[in-house]
């Protein structure tokens, strides 16, 4: 063994030893992916290692709401974007997460608590309110 191969030799078992090995790879996120189609079947993928997974939703002049998700650059995340879908312009908001498969929930189906607590608060007055004018 030559004079060069053992010193390579013994600067790689000292990187070793002191710990100055290449770290493994940050595992990748899976997340959901469907275009704007409806019905939206997601299917999981896996993602690069500088996207988030995330969920588009696309509003046009005409309050007509789109929705997509996928993985998305994370640069991207906080950025308003444009999309056009069967002819139609779309201004898009993104919401993005840093978890397996986070992004399932349809955010144009959600419930705000508020509408969901006002209904509520209706439905129980017309129910009981009857009864208690009687």
């Amino acid at each position: 063994m030559g004079a060069c191969s053992a010193a390579v030799l013994c600067l790689l078992f000292f990187c070793g030893a002191l710990g100055l090995t290449i770290p493994p790879a940050p595992a990748r996120l899976r997340c959901y992916t469907c275009s704007f189609a409806k019905p939206c079947n997601p299917v999981p993928v896996e993602c690069q290692g500088d996207e988030a997974c995330g969920i588009s939703i696309g509003t046009s002049d005409q309050n007509e709401v789109i929705e997509r998700k996928g993985c998305l650059p994370r640069v991207q995340c906080p950025l308003p974007g444009n999309a056009t879908y069967w002819s139609h312009s779309y201004m898009l908001r993104h919401q993005c997460c840093e978890q397996d498969l986070c992004n399932m929930a349809t955010a144009t189906q959600q419930l705000p608590s508020l509408l969901l607590a006002t209904l509520v608060l209706l439905v129980t007055s017309f129910t009981w309110g009857g009864r208690l004018l009687r």
